[in-house]
């Protein structure tokens, strides 16, 4: 059934692109542009330095410090995971899934540790909050710093609460099971294994973006901003923004992360991991995130109003739905094949 509804989701979303071509073309260059002029530039870098943070040992050494066994600690993974906690919360979205990967692949984590770990090691980086969507989109950076704020408190929340239920599997530090390589090597290792990502990340940002491009035609405003909001998080913030929706809307959404987000954070992954763990914890912490908007506003005076806006009314919520119907699903069988995928591939 599955098989036939991935078949049926995809000639249909082929019909699209060969009535809309135009549309496809020109959202297809829109994320190519993004990738070129936003991803690549405020990713890469941070990935790279995830990566050879890893690599080179670094990470367990701050795992040594004071300020390391006491993440290691509040999250209850090893003390060599605290570094890469701390990149995850500042380096974008994937960076946090590909420092766990590094660290999996460099038998400090254990599958289990590992998949622990990526239910709450994704997160927006302040690049994006405070200059994309804040100063960008909204045109206030002010609220750009109320949604960071609130972005990483609650990722930091959920965080502890995971640890809760997973503090009874915390194991001690691990002994590096092979030599490290030198800084050059490893710098190498770390360029190419981000390149590779990019490459993956790029594909997904500009295939969303076409489709998105298409269903903008058939959609009104308010459920384009929804719709974009569940696929790909930084249409969804600026559709939210030409709406006028309110700020927790933005931490709701940034929270989530987007299906485009989760595919390139699950893609190519070498350890198991839970899809309605990680979908709920991905939903939690835009929950969160958006409740704790609320108290924050009152130390942030000069951001947007919490509650709504000051925009103009938007158009009703009626329209057609079955374009975003279809690509929103075909996501998610998508994103079940990559489960079903990692599971075959540990039972050979």
């Amino acid at each position: 059934m599955k098989k036939i509804f991935t078949f049926g989701g995809g000639l249909f979303l082929i019909a699209l692109l060969l009535r809309f071509p135009q549309e496809g073309a020109a959202g297809a260059k829109l994320g190519l542009d993004t990738c070129l002029s936003v991803l690549i530039p405020s990713l890469y870098p941070f990935l790279v330095l995830t990566v050879f943070l890893v690599k080179s040992g670094a990470t367990a050494s701050f795992g040594n410090s004071p300020l390391g066994k006491f993440i290691a600690r509040l999250f209850a993974l090893p003390q060599s995971a605290a570094g890469t906690i701390l990149m995850g919360m500042c380096g974008g979205y994937p960076a946090g899934s590909r420092g766990i990967e590094a660290l999996y692949e460099e038998n400090e984590l254990t599958e289990k540790e590992a998949s622990h770990a990526l239910l709450f090691c994704v997160n927006a980086g302040p690049a994006f909050l405070c200059t994309a969507v804040g100063a960008g989109f909204l045109r206030n950076p002010v609220a750009g710093q109320l949604l960071l704020c609130a972005h990483l408190l609650g990722g930091i929340l959920l965080g502890v609460l995971l640890s809760i239920h997973f503090r009874g599997h915390f194991s001690l530090p691990k002994s590096p099971q092979k030599p490290l390589p030198s800084p050059a090597k490893a710098l190498l290792a770390a360029a190419r294994s981000a390149a590779a990502s990019m490459v993956s990340m790029c594909g997904f940002v500009i295939l969303f973006a076409a489709f998105l491009q298409i269903v903008q035609k058939l959609l009104s405003l308010p459920q384009l901003s929804a719709l974009s909001a569940i696929c790909e998080v930084t249409l969804g913030c600026k559709t939210m923004a030409l709406s006028g929706m309110p700020l927790w809307c933005f931490a709701l959404a940034t929270g989530w992360g987007g299906l485009c987000v989760h595919l390139q954070v699950l893609q190519g992954l070498k350890f198991k991991v839970s899809l309605w763990q990680f979908f709920l914890c991905r939903l939690l912490h835009g929950i969160l995130s958006a409740i704790l908007i609320f108290p924050l506003a009152h130390l942030f005076p000069g951001a947007s109003p919490v509650f709504g806006s000051n925009s103009a009314t938007v158009p009703s919520l009626s329209g057609p739905m079955i374009g975003s119907a279809v690509l929103l699903l075909l996501c998610i069988a998508v994103l079940l094949d990559t489960c079903s995928f990692s599971k075959r591939r540990e039972k050979a």
